[in-house]
């Protein structure tokens, strides 16, 4: 269970730096969020079409095994990319991020409804505090419009179900060892990722900031790695719980780069809103030993 909690945090870490480098690249370049995105798959699709040869198994002649889980992964996540880009333009970032948090009630439901899961009593604590901390770190930069909860929502589903169809696909990969199964899992994905970035490529004005978004893909492709090898060790619930401590990462990040005068950081905010960031994520770690503790008991 220990190697997964890391994994989880592993993958909150690098998400966070991720978002960190995605911000600099918007605002530097002038780009819309969906420029990068699209610049930032193509990337991310290249450089596993290179990696993949190096992870050759002779499991990946068995397409029909990993296939269905794969294109499920894939699908839903860019409903949940295309839907959290949706909300974004219907809000501030800074208000729908947080709300990403309650992906875990999502999946909490999808599990007892569907796959007949139990939890404990201090489980179901754990995912309601960390529900909770989402709603509070969102709360605490303001209203989001009703618009935009509606998006969130769906991003929500989608990735919920993305996180879900990512279990199925590490299973399928069996007898690979966790991290290379997590390893092929997250090329092929990405593949499929970059094929249909393809599609947008011509139409964007920016096309020549391709290398430029370079340190948000590989940032992000690492999170990539350390998630899908969360999942397959400790779940999605509880790995989703865990990787809901990227909240207090970027605090302390953004504190981080702001204090060493980082020029693309964000301005810090008045203390009051700070402190309740602080408390709603500190939260979410409380969250994380608790369902920990319900499933050691």
């Amino acid at each position: 269970m220990l190697s997964g909690v890391l994994y989880g945090f592993a993958a909150a870490l690098m998400q966070s730096i991720s978002y960190v480098f995605s911000a600099q690249f918007i605002l530097q370049h002038r780009a819309t969020p969906l420029t990068l995105l699209i610049l930032m798959h193509l990337v991310l699709g290249g450089v596993c079409l290179v990696i993949l040869p190096f992870l050759w198994h002779p499991k990946l002649l068995s397409v029909g095994d990993y296939i269905g889980p794969l294109l499920c992964t894939t699908l839903f996540y860019c409903v949940g990319q295309i839907s959290l880009f949706k909300a974004i333009r219907a809000s501030e970032a800074s208000r729908v991020s947080p709300l990403l948090g309650l992906k875990v009630l999502v999946l909490a439901a999808m599990g007892l409804l569907w796959f007949g899961d139990s939890y404990q009593l201090v489980q179901w604590l754990a995912i309601g505090l960390c529900a909770l901390g989402a709603v509070w770190l969102s709360a605490s930069g303001g209203r989001i419009s009703l618009s935009a909860l509606g998006w969130v929502v769906l991003a929500c589903v989608g990735y919920a179900l993305s996180d879900l169809s990512i279990l199925y696909t590490m299973r399928s990969l069996e007898p690979l060892s966790l991290i290379h199964a997590a390893a092929v899992g997250v090329c092929l994905c990405y593949m499929i990722c970059g094929v249909l970035s393809l599609l947008f490529y011509p139409g964007l004005k920016d096309k020549q900031l391709l290398a430029q978004s370079a340190p948000s893909a590989l940032t992000w492709l690492l999170a990539m790695v350390f998630l899908f090898a969360c999942f397959a060790e400790i779940g999605v619930v509880f790995g989703s719980i865990v990787q809901s401590s990227r909240g207090l990462i970027s605090i302390f990040l953004g504190a981080f780069l702001t204090w060493v005068g980082f020029k693309y950081a964000e301005k810090m905010p008045a203390r009051s809103v700070f402190m309740q960031r602080f408390a709603a994520s500190t939260l979410m770690l409380v969250a994380i030993a608790m369902f920990s503790l319900g499933a050691e008991g």
